[in-house]
């Protein structure tokens, strides 16, 4: 046996997913990994601190370093972590670009094991990263093309949303129900469907389909994408039978082919919340975010009988819901940021179905990047505030973040 072939019998792969809605900061979380892992060296002399403190292998001197490979599965899209990481800590700082499609992050860790067969031993991890916009279309595969018009039409003239969708409403008003179907209407109608999607995630609105529209990756401008909701009495046309041919085609040349050949690989799954920004953007934001967790997570089950066990034999066995940017808020309100996702997941999944499908699911409040410090005020009454520089400020400086809410659902008023 030589010694490739060895080294393959002892490497373990494990595969993990990293999905959540846009701007949930999957991209940052995948560099900060990558980072803190070749960097491992760095923290040695600092037991407790650093982004492995609390990582077992590295605090009891097992790690050894770590490696990108990117000659795996190199005739596939590669995560762009040199650019990400150049983004973050090079001369012109800035947060860096969300990816626009699938790619893959592989690294080879070493490390020593402990026990019967003591010795240098080899990990290997890949990070799945997806657009989040992708994630809410697996509903669409349970629906027919008059119910999800139906639906999502009526979700586009409530609320924050109708003030978005004005233009895509009075445009379709002038359509006759003899309309024929042609392709620089489907063209037309999609545009104004995409510009509305575009508008409405913009400010904070998560549940956007058809997904793709919002981040097209290799399909942009491919005719699958020529696809948009019509009313009731606009389906039977031509235009409409059109459409619900076009809506069958998406489910299966772009939905279920994407989460058949990509979650029957995955080993484990991260789903990344924004909790904060949802707050942030108000009461229509926040519960839209719920609702789409809801209405995603319901398909999202790992189980036999589940839809993607149907897709693609989804063997996940270990789950991780994770609200970001927790260095947002102050030290005291982190573990409340953390069981407000705990609570909203109980809304969601009121029998635990989706947490009692995988072997172990978790909950953290996690800073991919921490922007900030924590400090305490000098003048009584003393309060914990946090020193950093928001984006639209030329100098840092001490800022008071608000506290989180307690009650869940959130008492807006």
């Amino acid at each position: 046996m030589n010694s490739s072939m060895l080294d393959r019998l002892l490497t373990k792969k494990i595969t993990i997913g990293v999905t959540g809605f846009s701007r949930s900061g999957k991209t940052v979380l995948i560099g900060a990994i990558a980072q803190a892992l070749l960097t491992s060296d760095a923290w040695l002399q600092r037991q407790g601190h650093g982004p492995l403190a609390q990582f077992s292998p590295f605090e009891r001197r097992q790690f050894r370093s770590a490696q990108i490979r990117n000659d795996i599965d190199s005739h596939l899209p590669q995560f762009p972590f040199l650019k990400v990481r150049n983004s973050l800590i090079g001369k012109n700082v800035s947060w860096t670009d969300p990816t626009e499609g699938i790619s893959r992050l592989t690294l080879d860790l070493d490390y020593r094991s402990e026990g019967w067969f003591k010795g240098l031993r080899h990990l290997r991890i890949e990070l799945v990263d997806y657009p989040g916009e992708w994630l809410v279309d697996l509903p669409m595969l349970q629906q027919s093309y008059a119910i999800w018009s139906d639906h999502i039409l009526k979700s586009a003239a409530q609320g924050n949303r109708n003030q978005w969708s004005t233009h895509y409403f009075d445009e379709v008003a002038q359509l006759s129900t003899s309309q024929d179907y042609d392709e620089e209407i489907s063209i037309r109608f999609s545009e104004l469907w995409s510009d509305y999607l575009q508008k409405a995630a913009e400010n904070g609105l998560v549940h956007n389909q058809p997904g793709r529209l919002l981040r097209p990756d290799a399909l942009r401008h491919s005719p699958v994408l020529r696809l948009a909701p019509l009313p009731k009495h606009l389906q039977e046309s031509g235009l409409g039978k059109g459409m619900a041919k076009r809506f069958e085609e998406y489910k299966m040349k772009v939905i279920k082919p994407f989460y058949s050949e990509n979650f029957k690989n995955l080993d484990r799954q991260v789903v990344l919340l924004d909790v904060l920004r949802s707050l942030q953007q108000g009461e229509a934001a926040f519960d839209e975010m719920t609702g789409a967790l809801k209405e995603s997570l319901g398909s999202f089950r790992y189980g036999q009988g589940s839809l993607l066990s149907w897709l693609g034999r989804s063997k996940i066995t270990h789950l991780l819901f994770a609200a970001t940017k927790a260095d947002h808020v102050v030290r005291g309100d982190r573990a409340n940021l953390e069981q407000m996702v705990r609570r909203m997941l109980s809304l969601v999944d009121e029998r635990n179905q989706i947490r009692s499908d995988a072997a172990k699911s978790s909950v953290m409040a996690i800073a991919s990047v921490r922007a900030t410090e924590d400090r305490m005020t000098v003048n009584a009454p003393k309060r914990e505030v946090l020193y950093g520089q928001p984006e639209d400020k030329k100098e840092p400086g001490q800022w008071d973040p608000g506290g989180l809410p307690l009650d869940m659902p959130p008492d807006w008023s």
